[in-house]
């Protein structure tokens, strides 16, 4: 089999190098790169068929390449990776984002090579996490992204930028390590002969006492952690507004489009698929712990001035439905859960867009300090309203599809508690239609003379995440059956 997977990893790490050493030419080759990414990646979704059955319970993967890494006596790593629906819609999501972004940044001056560069390998290292199938390996890829992030909100960041860069960096590593410590005892515990996927969630369905016992739970539970630090779940989301406010406009758009969806495919992939009972004897845990993200993101984001905290802390609320369709625990559930991260990557990436180009034009992000901008910047007003009612679940747009079917979802297993998401949903849009109403209506105020509409290369970022909210709004059934192409054996019915 072609080696497309290592094919694509070449490619973004050539162009990551390339985009380092090019100077003021860095751009250029962002967008190269990053042109030929989405190509690479329409092309493996185009040759997909699905995922590949399975062997003796345990599924084998699309585009699957396997090499011996490390081979001592006591442990076996191997260079493996693969893609199924689920790590293969997300992967879209990448490429997506990133040539949005570049393009968004296109003018930045400071530093560029740096800049693109960082951009590129923070795509590199998520793109290494969806399709990596090995534990170690997994974990390099998860930690590699921290680190370009890290820069890129230190360096280029506002004025409490060291401090939300340094609180990033020890929430998540912190999350991290325990992570990786409770897939290293989930191998270990189950006697699997390799740190691979497969040979892990084989002997974890069947090893000595993997089934029974207090020992899976706790893993699991250490696995949600580590995992839900990154989504981020309350009360462990602190970091996330801080990091947000202080992070330059592309930091937040692929620390809102991306890094937050590495905590949701984590769980999916490496907690729920490797220990399916635990995970069903610890969903009453994620069930309360998704509600209080729900309702505490929703609510604190309706004090928020700041539209740029708003927007993050939205992101808290739309990651917790995230979790709720996930613990739901079947298919329809994990298709939304899926589903809804890829219109929170588009969506969010979108209206922190907007968030920075507002900071651009009016030098403020205060939503008392400015009203009435439409006649000045229309199209920008158009990226404000078409991201906001996209947020707030308008139908025919992306987020709809997915937030009904998590409802519809949360239904079929809990009945009657589905209204505390439903309610606070409306509160949602009660939010989203004042901020509207306070920015893009009335009489003008907080407006400068020398304020402009959004220059060619930001409306051109926007334009492509607006196309694509409107096209899988309209058509969602492009993504779910991709999703839907998926291995389930976790999961009910």
């Amino acid at each position: 089999m072609f080696p497309i997977l290592s094919l694509i990893l070449a490619t973004l790490l050539l162009g990551t190098i390339l985009t380092f050493l090019s100077g003021e030419r860095a751009r250029w080759v962002a967008l190269l790169t990053s042109v030929a990414f989405l190509a690479e990646v329409a092309g493996l979704l185009g040759s997909f068929t699905g995922w590949a059955g399975a062997v003796n319970g345990v599924p084998s993967f699309s585009a699957q390449e396997s090499y011996s890494w490390i081979s001592i006596s006591w442990l076996h790593v191997n260079y493996t990776v693969g893609v199924d629906g689920i790590s293969l819609t997300l992967i879209l999501l990448t490429a997506f984002l990133q040539i949005a972004t570049v393009v968004y940044s296109w003018e930045e001056e400071r530093h560029p090579a740096a800049w693109f560069g960082l951009l590129l390998l923070t795509c590199l290292g998520c793109f290494g996490v969806f399709i990596a199938l090995d534990i170690l390996l997994f974990f390099l890829f998860w930690e590699a992204v921290l680190v370009p992030m890290f820069f890129l909100i230190g360096y280029w960041g506002g004025p409490r930028r060291r401090y939300a860069a340094l609180k990033f960096f020890v929430y998540t590593h912190v999350a991290s390590v325990v992570m990786l410590v409770a897939l290293l005892s989930v191998a270990f515990y189950a006697r699997a002969p390799s740190l691979d996927f497969a040979d892990v969630a084989r002997a974890a369905g069947s090893g000595p006492g993997a089934l029974v016992g207090a020992a899976p739970v706790v893993m699991f539970v250490a696995l949600f952690f580590g995992f839900g630090v990154k989504f981020p779940i309350v009360p462990f989301h602190t970091w996330l507004p801080d990091a947000h406010v202080e992070a330059p406009t592309g930091g937040s758009v692929l620390l809102a489009g991306l890094l937050l969806k590495l905590g949701g495919y984590g769980l999916i992939r490496w907690g729920a698929e490797l220990l399916p009972h635990a995970f069903a004897i610890a969903t009453p845990l994620l069930f309360f712990v998704a509600l209080l993200s729900i309702v505490w993101g929703s609510l604190v984001a309706l004090a928020q001035r700041d539209l740029k905290r708003l927007v993050a802390f939205s992101s808290i609320n739309h990651m917790g439905i995230v979790l709720l369709a996930i613990a739901v625990n079947s298919q329809l559930g994990l298709t939304a859960a899926v589903l809804l991260m890829f219109a929170h990557g588009v969506v969010s990436a979108l209206l922190f867009m907007v968030a920075g180009s507002v900071h651009h034009t009016f030098g403020t992000r205060d939503l008392a300090s400015l009203r009435g901008i439409t006649p000045t910047t229309p199209m920008l007003s158009v990226m404000t309203m078409v991201g906001a009612l996209a947020s707030l679940g308008l139908p025919a747009l992306i987020s709809f599809p997915a937030e009904f079917a998590a409802l519809l979802a949360t239904w079929d297993r809990l009945g009657y508690w589905v209204f505390v998401p439903l309610v606070i949903l409306v509160v949602t849009a009660a939010f989203y239609i004042w901020m509207m109403q306070r920015l893009l209506f009335g009489p003008p105020k907080g407006i400068p003379e020398k304020a402009h509409d959004l220059p060619w290369y930001e409306a051109a970022g926007m334009g492509m995440l607006v196309a694509l909210i409107v096209l899988y709004g309209v058509l969602p059934g492009l993504l779910v059956n991709v999703i839907t192409n998926s291995p389930v054996r976790m999961l009910g019915s």
